[in-house]
């Protein structure tokens, strides 16, 4: 609802309004009633309000000019961020002979029980506008390179150990990753579970011996476990990018579940023959509308997540979105602290908090012990395993980070009792919007693909062997290679039509297998293994059409000639040698039809 200034100031306490007046010296003796004293605020923001503003303080002006030039009350939320220190927002009351902000005349609360957020005054935001400068937009901090170590190189003796910073560059290594998942699925080797579509822990396992550079390196090292209660309840951190890429597969429409096991869409079986910029886009666009998934179900020391709780979650699609909107204000190409890309994140308007309401739903260990609202933290902890589990592993964004055992970054005061990290998501210290990712996001209009060498994996013979050319092959080039050749030795492969002709049988396409063994021979094709898949493609096309028909027996071979050759039933039957026809699936009731009135009957089936 819309409220003048003069219906906002009857709506305070009259003492409220006398506060106001005397901290602007504009108290007069004769004001006696609370109208008086709403008229003689009015006059002071009408006719004098230059000098009411030259009262305020910077941040108290800073949020009027910030609030009018954007036509709406910024949140505390995105002043603290933007600004760095407390937003000077009014309170609802104020106690005997407190003292009374100047904003209150400006912004209107409403009471405790007020359902309407508090707003700025609508008649006030155009003499503001033209008061007050346009404030400056955010200004971002980035970092001219990464220190090796944390918390310092230069770490006195005595303290923490030094953790090695890890960096993760997704931008080389996420379209080569893709493709090996999307190969795992073409073969029907990654499982997930019916109920969460999550990969199997032995899928977890495949794929993370399938992933091109090792997973994030996020254990602790062993010489940083000081004693035998470190190594004997030791917590491992688990895997990331294993398990994250079955799932996002899942988000971009690449692949779906059918019966247990991950197959691949239109979409897959396409980005997986060429990949291209504009088709990783449309599938990064998918995945971050998607809200089956909720990356902080990976969080596993956050109990309340399912059952009733579930309710109180905001939709995980709009928590992602409003994060990557705020990412526009990232530099390309430069390191920037997390702190300061949660801080960018916090600076805009879009409400990215985890629960919709402050129920105490989430929780450690019982519930009973304390829970976890977005205020202490939570909604960053969603921020850091978006960041691992979704934008890094798909090449948006490149991460620093150290192994999280002890760190505590988010959540440090609730109640966590003995547990060795929140997340294991949260040693990541650094973060980088690549070209890649900002093309994703939509940031750019253009990215340049630069396809890197990759060394060849076999060499094809004449006598179509298949010689390995680097030792064993990882999982993913291995489920393809067994697509089209069975093994003779743990080296040598032979080319299997067979093989060949069972993968296009169930959906699979020939090129992919000829553009495989093309791509990855390190002499080319030999012409005879030319000669043999040409022959091979050659007759897959000899059977045009497949079609459901019923085989007929007859009293003898005259009796069914007659009726193949009857002007009724010829064009609906085909004479199938001796006392048989055959009549399509499609044609059985007409041609039961016609032969009824030739005097015969077709028995009842089976």
């Amino acid at each position: 609802m819309t409220m003048s200034l003069h219906e906002h100031l009857l709506d305070l306490n009259a003492d409220l309004l006398k506060g106001w007046l005397r901290r602007v010296n504009a108290l007069d003796k004769t004001l006696t009633r609370k109208e008086h004293f709403a008229r003689a605020i009015e006059q002071q923001l009408t006719l004098n309000l230059p000098a009411v503003l030259a009262r305020l303080s910077e941040s108290e002006k800073h949020l009027l000019a910030e609030s009018a030039h954007q036509e709406r009350l910024i949140s505390e939320r995105e002043f603290a961020a933007k600004y760095g220190g407390t937003c000077p927002m009014p309170k609802t009351y104020y106690a005997w002979r407190e003292e009374v902000s100047l904003l209150v005349p400006f912004i209107h609360r409403g009471g405790y029980h007020a359902s309407e957020p508090p707003d700025l005054i609508p008649s006030l935001v155009e003499p503001l506008r033209a008061r007050l400068p346009k404030p400056e937009g955010l200004k971002v901090q980035a970092l001219d390179t990464l220190p090796k170590a944390w918390p310092s190189e230069r770490q006195c003796q005595g303290g923490d150990p030094i953790r090695t910073i890890h960096v993760f560059e997704s931008e080389r290594i996420a379209p080569a990753e893709l493709g090996r998942v999307l190969r795992l699925i073409q073969s029907g080797k990654v499982k997930v579970t019916d109920a969460t579509r999550r990969p199997t822990d032995a899928t977890t396992r495949l794929v993370g011996e399938a992933l091109v550079v090792p997973d994030f390196e996020l254990e602790m090292p062993k010489a940083h476990l000081r004693g035998k209660w470190d190594r004997e309840f030791y917590e491992p951190a688990g895997p990331v990018r294993a398990h994250a890429w079955p799932v996002l597969v899942q988000q971009c429409g690449w692949a779906k579940s059918k019966g247990g096991a991950l197959a691949l869409t239109d979409t897959g079986k396409d980005i997986l023959q060429q990949f291209t910029p504009e088709k990783f886009r449309a599938g990064v666009s998918r995945c971050l509308a998607n809200r089956d998934f909720d990356e902080l179900n990976r969080v596993n020391h956050i109990r309340g997540q399912s059952g009733k709780a579930r309710r109180y979650l905001s939709n995980p699609g709009l928590r992602k979105s409003g994060i990557v909107e705020a990412l526009k204000a990232l530099p390309v190409a430069q390191w920037l602290e997390f702190a300061e890309v949660r801080r960018i994140v916090e600076a805009t308007p879009r409400d990215c908090d985890v629960l919709e309401s402050e129920q105490p739903v989430l929780y450690f260990f019982e519930p009973q012990f304390g829970f976890i609202t977005d205020n202490t933290g939570l909604g960053r902890q969603f921020m850091r395993a978006f960041f691992l589990e979704s934008l890094a592993t798909l090449g948006v964004l490149d991460a620093g980070l150290v192994y999280p055992h002890q760190l505590w970054p988010d959540l440090h005061d609730s109640l966590n009792g003995d547990l060795p990290f929140c997340g294991r998501y949260d040693g990541l210290l650094y973060v980088r919007l690549n070209p890649l990712g900002a093309y994703a996001l939509g940031f750019s209009d253009h990215y340049d693909l630069r396809a890197e060498a990759r060394p060849k994996l076999f060499r094809v013979l004449p006598n179509l062997d298949v010689v390995l050319a680097n030792g064993p092959l990882n999982p993913a080039d291995r489920a393809t290679l067994e697509l089209l050749a069975a093994p003779k030795s743990d080296m040598v492969w032979t080319l299997d039509a067979e093989r060949m002709l069972t993968h296009v049988e169930t959906g699979g396409a020939f090129r992919e297998l000829r553009d495989f063994l093309e791509a990855n021979a390190a002499e080319g094709l030999p012409e005879n293994v030319q000669v043999f898949l040409a022959d091979l493609e050659s007759k897959l096309g000899a059977c045009r059409a497949r079609r459901e028909a019923v085989l007929l027996e007859w009293a003898d071979e005259a009796l069914a000639r007659l009726i193949a050759t009857s002007s009724g039933t010829n064009k609906l039957c085909f004479h199938a040698g001796a006392n048989r026809l055959v009549v399509p699936a499609e044609n059985v009731t007409a041609f039961s039809r016609a032969v009824k009135k030739l005097g015969y009957v077709l028995p009842r089936s089976r």
